[in-house]
């Protein structure tokens, strides 16, 4: 039943326009669609899997000090973040070698996912007008819905890690009451 609603309400929601294609800038409000990558386990990872589980804090990174800053600084936060019912996310567009070094020098706790072409990086605006990637974090409830967004590549700047607790403090706090109602089946 549980999977049902939750089917219904994704199925609504691309019906409604409200899902983020391709083509359009993801926007505050909007649900971000379903990814696949591999982590640098080798293991598929998908946004679905976490739909209807847990929030989601996804870095786009770049090679930039304060991206990697971020990083690390989040990884030291990770008990923290998870314990708030949110998965962190790294999207790293570099070679395998170059992201299992990230993560060990790093020391990353959560999954580091391979964004192999630079597709998810160009889609989700993480990317600047010479096509080089700029860092963005997504954080979005636990149905996929963007509650925060930091684009570099549009002049803002990274989020500190208390921001980003607070918005996923604020999710959980939602109310029953404020989520979309129950479609029908």
């Amino acid at each position: 039943m549980k999977g049902e609603n939750q089917e219904s309400r994704i199925q609504a929601a691309i019906a409604g326009g409200s899902f983020v294609s391709s083509r359009d800038l993801p926007r505050k409000g909007q649900c971000l669609r379903d990814f696949e990558f591999r982590s640098l386990d080798g293991l598929t990872v998908r946004l679905a899997d976490f739909r209807g589980q847990s929030s989601l804090v996804l870095v786009l990174a770049d090679d930039r000090p304060e991206t990697q800053g971020l990083l690390r600084e989040l990884g030291e936060h990770y008990e923290e973040i998870r314990g708030k019912d949110a998965e962190m996310l790294a999207i790293v567009h570099s070679p395998r070698e170059k992201a299992a070094a990230l993560k060990r020098t790093l020391r990353l706790p959560y999954p580091v996912l391979l964004d192999v072409d630079g597709g998810l990086h160009r889609e989700l605006w993480a990317t600047d007008a010479q096509n080089r990637d700029a860092a963005a974090v997504y954080v979005t409830d636990r149905f996929g819905e963007i509650f925060a967004l930091y684009r570099t590549a549009e002049g803002a700047r990274l989020p500190t890690v208390s921001e980003i607790l607070r918005q996923l403090e604020f999710i959980s706090f939602q109310c029953p009451e404020c989520e979309p109602p129950e479609w029908p089946v």
